[in-house]
């Protein structure tokens, strides 16, 4: 069971909002706008409780709630019932939301907090509860009031009498229904705790300890040995505890008939609950140094290196079978030499590929964000008291360049910025195929960078973001429709470059262009080439998306016939890498 999602209202800082998880999230953003806050959120879902400090200020009376989504396995069988020992499938229960996830929320109410649990469904809503909700005397009632045949059924098991009830009617779904259960009840156990054994077992490692024995945070360095170990094989224990459950109700229910037999009164007032606690709360794990003096008392610095060992150990150890694990790390730098975060980093990324592992982190330092995809990044913002969200396709590069000052510490001192990932592509076939221009100078000591459009780059080259840093900055951008006397002054410029063409794509030729697309040339093609729309003509023809087009001038097959063409003129580009030579020449 995977965490696919995590959303917040009233809690803290966070008035709403929801971030999705991958296998390996970065949180990103300025101090207190509430990154540790969706950490210590998820620690309060699987591990704690929250108190009152912990509610929004502004939220009046409004109830505090931690959601989560989990993705399951669509075979996956639960335990649902506590009188019988059948297992079921979410799915056939109607107990995955729309998007066929498993979502379960924690509501917290009141002054004091008062805790429920509710389970988002698409559920059928043909009866008046949820039947996963009911008792066996209530379901055996709806049977009973519609005179339904059960001839075929086992009328003792919960489970095949929900599925019977669901056979008998024209299931009318509503598009999510909330299924609500309380801690208190007896016969339903909280649908949390039903599912809670399958959770992923979540380590929240923090950056701010203290050296005493009494800060439980000290000790989580030591404690992630034992909950590891634990959770792989907890599945094992899992089977024992349920027969040992099974034993001491049977028990508990011999006792109770014969208790009957001196004092019905009482006997019908008692019910039996079991009270249980982690597995990993029965074993404690310590270090201890020379002297036989406690690993806790270490500085902060020698711990943290402990858990990069930890963090490298596990990135080493074989595929586990237990159940999935969740770190969730604070400021993971803090107190490391550079060569110590980068060897943690290169850790943490290689548990993140393991299918069981998910990795969350909060981090301020540029360095461990740029080599780092996209999708891994979650820029968390605050303005007007609002904290929102920023992933993928939602998220502004620039924006977290500007907040993290993430560039000024970029590879090799250079970046060159591009209009698009395409041109980025034709430079660096260009420094591969071609031997001549890469004798000029390897572009590959740089960082390229795409900033979305022409636009984007003459704004930036206005700007000059880096002027304050120790980065320099060289800009390419194409000719498009203006004639090149336009940029006079950006030509001119030592660090910027305009094509004499229209686009990249126009500096492949004609010929090889029209037998890559399959089309007929044109007489405006052939005599007017260099200014020539190609990309708008092709999406036209082909009638295919301009995006899509982009992309095929990057593909390897037109690229091994550019290599062999007789007819690609080198004569400009060359003055490119020579422009770029001269401007980098102090720091190549």
């Amino acid at each position: 069971m995977k965490l696919k999602k995590i959303y917040l209202k009233n809690f803290r800082g966070a008035e709403s909002i929801e971030c999705n998880i991958n296998d390996l999230n970065v949180f990103i953003g300025k101090n207190d706008v509430g990154k540790s806050t969706i950490l210590e959120a998820l620690d309060i879902y699987f591990n704690g409780k929250p108190d009152k400090d912990d509610k929004n200020v502004f939220s009046s009376n409004e109830p505090m709630v931690i959601g989560c989504i989990f993705e399951t396995e669509s075979n996956k069988r639960f335990t649902l019932d506590s009188t019988d020992n059948t297992s079921t499938t979410l799915e056939e229960e109607y107990l995955l939301n729309k998007d066929g996830d498993l979502e379960i929320i924690k509501i917290f109410e009141g002054d004091k907090l008062k805790e429920k649990t509710c389970l988002i469904a698409k559920h059928p809503n043909n009866f008046d509860k949820p039947l996963i909700l009911l008792k066996i005397n209530e379901l055996k009632k709806i049977i009973n009031d519609n005179n339904y045949d059960t001839s075929d059924i086992n009328m003792t098991i919960k489970k095949d009498l929900r599925r019977f009830l669901f056979d008998q009617v024209s299931i009318d779904f509503e598009d999510e229904a909330r299924l609500e259960t309380s801690i208190a009840s007896s016969d339903v156990q909280c649908l949390f705790n039903k599912f809670k054994d399958d959770f992923p077992t979540y380590m929240l490692f923090k950056s701010d300890r203290t050296n005493t024995d009494k800060d439980s945070e000290v000790t989580d360095d030591l404690k992630a040995i034992t909950k590891t170990a634990v959770s792989e094989v907890e599945s094992e224990f899992q089977l024992i505890k349920n027969e040992i459950d099974k034993k001491i109700e049977d028990i508990a229910n011999k006792t109770l008939e014969k208790l009957k037999t001196f004092d019905p009164k009482i006997a019908a007032e008692l019910t039996h609950e079991i009270e249980e606690k982690p597995l990993d709360s029965l074993f404690k794990f310590n270090f201890r140094c020379e002297n036989n003096i406690s690993f806790n008392k270490r500085g902060s610095g020698v711990k943290r290196l402990m858990l990069l060992s930890f963090f490298l150990a596990q990135s080493e150890r074989p595929n586990h079978q237990g159940k999935n694990i969740i770190y969730a790390i604070e400021e993971p730098e803090t107190s490391q030499h550079p060569d110590f975060q980068k060897m943690l980093f290169a850790s943490l990324q290689k548990i993140s590929e393991n299918n069981l592992y998910q990795v969350l982190l909060t981090t301020h330092t540029p360095e461990i964000v740029k080599i780092l995809d996209k999708n891994n990044l979650i820029f968390i913002k605050k303005e007007d008291r609002k904290m929102t969200s920023h992933q993928s396709n939602n998220l502004s590069m620039k924006e977290v360049c500007d907040t993290l000052g993430v560039l000024p510490i970029l590879p090799n001192k250079g970046v060159i910025f591009v209009e698009g990932k395409t041109d980025i592509t034709f430079f660096k076939n260009l420094n591969h195929i071609f031997p001549e221009l890469k004798s000029i100078i390897d572009i590959n000591k740089f960082t390229f960078i795409d900033l979305g459009g022409c636009a984007n780059v003459e704004r930036w080259a206005t700007c000059d973001y880096l002027k304050h840093s120790s980065i320099k900055s060289f800009f390419i951008r194409d000719k498009d429709e203006r004639p090149i006397e336009f940029y006079a002054d950006l030509v001119n410029d030592n660090n910027k470059i305009v094509t004499l063409k229209r686009e990249i794509e126009n500096y492949f030729p004609l010929n090889v262009v029209s037998d890559y697309f399959d089309i007929q040339q044109t007489q405006d093609m052939i005599d007017n080439w260099d200014e020539f729309n190609i990309t708008e003509h092709l999406s036209q023809v082909k009638s295919i998306k301009k995006i899509d087009i982009k992309q095929m001038f990057c593909s390897s097959e037109i690229w091994d016939t550019l290599r062999d063409s007789t007819d690609f003129d080198l004569t400009e580009i060359k003055t490119w890498f020579e422009k770029i030579k001269e401007f980098f020449s102090d720091v190549t």
